[in-house]
């Protein structure tokens, strides 16, 4: 356990070094990568320790890409990209629980299922998020279908669900591959019920960003700027003036509705793969 500790901590200063120097992680949020890599490593074994890595590698990479013409588009990226310790937190809080009740419950399949579909909605929320911003064509709103600026929470593009499958799909795809390279290593069998993984991690990613833009467009608190006439997530607008409140419910804000998409992700991920074992559905 402290090699494979020392491994995690070693790996989320490198990562959470990398978003820092990028513009992708505020100190904070370096702290909180170095956090929860060492916590899934040490409890949860090197297996569950890559996959956040690939969330906290497209926090880096996707945050940069197009950034000029994200800021031109929507106030939402013009404001600071940079995730904080509590969004990290927030995000990858559910999937961190789920490696701690692994160590509790090793053998249980379910569990590393819904860790994999846990991180492959808070991908796929992310891919959509930083690439469906750059769509030609306006989003619409998940609830009343009506097109709405780029950035507004609750808003999606074709663009955007193509890249959220991508994200979806590649974190299920790497959490199979990790499975049967660990169970070639130790000479053990492995579940061949896992080659649903990638499948349960692309529906279970997708619903639970479904509920994210669900929420973002329904629930959300959302205010408005008098002075620069735009909407914004925060309270206090990025010139400095407190807006005013148009919709939704004060208290909950982007990282409690990724906190929330996590965990449906999950629950959809793990229903899927029991379901299959139960009705002994194989390839």
């Amino acid at each position: 356990m402290l090699a494979e500790l020392l491994v995690g901590l070693v790996l989320g200063l490198v990562l959470g070094w990398l978003g820092y120097w990028r513009g992708a992680l505020s100190a904070g949020g370096l702290a909180g990568v170095v956090l929860i890599s060492s916590l899934t490593f040490g409890a949860a074994g090197w297996v569950w320790g890559i996959l956040p890595s690939i969330l906290f590698l497209s926090w880096t990479l996707w945050s940069r890409y197009g950034a000029a013409r994200k800021a031109q588009l929507t106030d939402r990226f013009s404001q600071s990209p940079r995730h904080g310790l509590l969004q990290v937190l927030a995000s990858v809080g559910w999937a961190a629980a789920l490696a701690l009740l692994h160590r509790a419950a090793p053998t249980a399949r379910s569990v590393f299922v819904a860790y994999v579909g846990a991180l492959a909605t808070l991908c796929a929320d992310t891919w959509a998020s930083e690439l469906g911003v750059l769509s030609r064509q306006p989003p619409r709103l998940v609830t009343t279908g009506r097109r709405v600026p780029a950035g507004t929470p609750g808003a999606i593009s074709a663009l955007g669900c193509v890249a959220a499958l991508g994200g979806a799909w590649l974190i299920g795809l790497v959490g199979l591959l990790l499975a049967v390279l660990s169970a070639w290593l130790e000479n053990v069998p492995w579940d061949r019920i896992l080659l649903w993984l990638p499948l349960a991690g692309a529906a279970g990613g997708m619903v639970g960003c479904l509920v994210d833009s669900f929420l973002g467009a329904a629930a959300q608190g959302m205010y408005y700027c008098e002075q620069c006439q735009k909407e914004t997530e925060v309270r206090l607008h990025s010139c400095g003036q407190m807006a005013r409140q148009v919709r939704g419910w004060r208290w909950l804000t982007n990282e409690g509705i990724n906190f929330v998409s996590s965990v449906v992700g999950a629950a959809v991920a793990a229903a899927i793969v029991a379901w299959l074992a139960h009705t002994d559905i194989s390839w």
